[in-house]
């Protein structure tokens, strides 16, 4: 909660202060598909649902300052951070089989997300391409959140 909820606060907050004075910028936190499916722990779920709560609220203050404020819903990536956290030890193996898992779940085949992905919705809501994109919530995973219930995307390895 300290990083999720009050880190993504505090940063939106001092960022604000700065773009404010010059009536433009772009704000992009990182929520997840776990805080709109459910999944993860509790507090995981609920810390990525407040960032959401707090992208929205923010447009309704700094947006007539020229702020835009979105945030970005990946689904699971096999980072070793993912790995870690599931028990595992980070390998190109159980990278692969992790891959396997979400690729497989996923109603878009022949695609695995990778973190370049997230790279490029970032670059895109930073983009001028965007400029009238705010309070978005831009979910990045293939459609699991469309066709899966939320125990699926969480198996445990």
């Amino acid at each position: 909660m300290d990083i999720n909820v009050e880190g993504v606060m505090h940063d939106i907050k001092h960022v604000a202060r700065i773009m404010i004075h010059k009536r433009k910028g772009c704000i992009i936190s990182t929520a997840s598909i776990g805080g709109i499916m459910g999944g993860g722990s509790y507090f995981y779920t609920a810390s990525k649902h407040v960032v959401v709560g707090l992208t929205k609220k923010s447009v309704a203050e700094l947006g007539r300052s020229g702020i835009q404020v979105n945030c970005i819903s990946p689904a699971t990536i096999a980072t070793n951070l993912v790995l870690n956290s599931m028990g595992m030890t980070p390998s190109p193996e159980a990278k692969a089989k992790v891959e396997a898992v979400i690729e497989g779940a996923s109603p878009l085949r022949e695609a695995n997300l990778k973190e370049e992905d997230i790279v490029e919705a970032t670059l895109y809501l930073a983009s001028k391409d965007s400029k009238y994109v705010s309070g978005h919530n831009l979910i990045v995973d293939g459609g699991l959140t469309v066709v899966l219930d939320e125990t699926a995307v969480f198996v445990k390895y």
